[in-house]
């Protein structure tokens, strides 16, 4: 028995020419979108929880032991537990301003009939498509896992971006790339405090492969002790969390430092994601250097210091100077919004909370 995850984008984020569906009638095999363009729109993947009854782990058609792990919604609909769930068809997208191809399969939850009748979403094998481009379906096919075609295994499904980290805002917990210019984020020190400039980059699964300083660092939910953070966090390597604990006040003078999450990944549970064929990164950059809360574990907003300034494009760092005019003298250096130990001190402090089994965050009064 195996249970796992199909990380599934909804109907409603997709857009189809020719006045076409996900949902087909011919059998399900996906047929009647060859020749259509599809674009992707920007809403997030929905993890939908599923066991397999069988001996295997492939997210595949004309499998009934594969059914929704407890009730779920998606899209707007909720599903009972025990639902049946397959992957209805396979289609190949092409992206023809690059060449680039991209395996796609369509999800279907079993609430009408025939079962094959409805597609409620799609799963993507491999790498995710670019957004809001209109890609064109290039062939289709029964399956996966039947009519001869070959299975997928569930870990080849790619997951949710790191831009379905969840921050603090004063309106409830928010998506990252949902947040506008107009959202007030709640920050631990001054409360909440507008977003000035938001930054974004995807990186693609050639650019991983080739600098392997890319891949993010993710941190497993409770991994910084007392439930923190609430959910799984997938981060940069330089991204700094807050640490707070008697450790760090013994060792600094002061209960709360940063530390890179690069600086983590010899804590249980902390680890460079390989697995990740795609990743896309978000800046959020305040009035000063800020914390604020990303599933619920405090972690620092984009500092402007030099080698962070590097570290971002030049029509980046313009857009940024536009607003802070001040950071282009190289004499005026921001106020971190924590003491940063250098890298020696950062690997000191947790070899001793892991030789101590201490958490990283140990006061409950650190969530809002």
């Amino acid at each position: 028995m195996a249970d796992y995850i199909v990380h599934a984008l909804a109907a409603s984020q997709v857009s189809i020419t020719g006045g076409e569906s996900l949902s087909g009638i011919t059998q399900g095999d996906g047929s009647n979108l060859v020749g259509q363009f599809i674009t992707i729109g920007n809403g997030p993947l929905t993890d939908l929880n599923v066991s397999d009854a069988g001996s295997d782990s492939d997210f595949d058609d004309n499998d009934g032991n594969q059914r929704l792990n407890g009730a779920q919604s998606f899209d707007g609909t909720t599903y009972a537990d025990g639902t049946r769930i397959e992957a209805e068809y396979s289609i190949t997208l092409r992206d023809n301003s690059t060449g680039q191809t991209y395996q796609v399969l369509g999800v279907n939850i079993n609430n009408s009939s025939p079962s094959f009748g409805t597609t409620e979403g799609l799963a993507f094998v491999g790498s995710f498509p670019p957004r809001g481009v209109p890609l064109e379906v290039i062939s289709s096919a029964e399956g996966p896992g039947s009519s001869g075609q070959p299975p997928v295994d569930e870990s080849s499904l790619v997951p949710c971006f790191t831009g379905s980290t969840l921050i603090s805002t004063t309106t409830g917990p928010e998506r990252v790339e949902q947040i506008t210019l107009s959202d007030l984020v709640l920050t631990r020190q001054h409360g909440p405090q507008p977003v000035r400039w938001i930054g974004r980059r995807r990186v693609a699964e050639s650019e991983l492969h080739a600098n392997p300083k890319l891949y993010p660092v993710r941190i497993l939910s409770g991994s910084l002790g007392n439930g923190f953070p609430q959910r799984d966090l997938l981060i940069s390597r330089q991204h700094r969390m807050l640490v707070r604990s008697s450790i760090a006040e013994r060792m600094f003078g002061v209960p709360e430092v940063l530390v890179p999450a690069i600086k983590l990944t010899s804590l249980p549970g902390v680890y460079v994601d390989k697995t990740v064929q795609e990743v896309e990164y978000f800046h959020l950059l305040f009035d000063r250097h800020e914390i604020i809360f990303a599933e619920g574990a405090p972690s620092e907003s984009l500092f402007t210091g030099p080698e962070a300034l590097k570290a971002i494009s030049a029509e980046a760092r313009e857009e940024i100077f536009v607003l802070f005019p001040e950071l282009k003298q190289t004499d005026v250096l921001p106020e971190p919004a924590g003491f940063i130990p250098t890298g020696k001190q950062q690997r000191k402090l947790i070899d001793r909370h892991v030789k101590n089994e201490k958490p990283l965050v140990s006061l409950a009064d650190i969530a809002l």
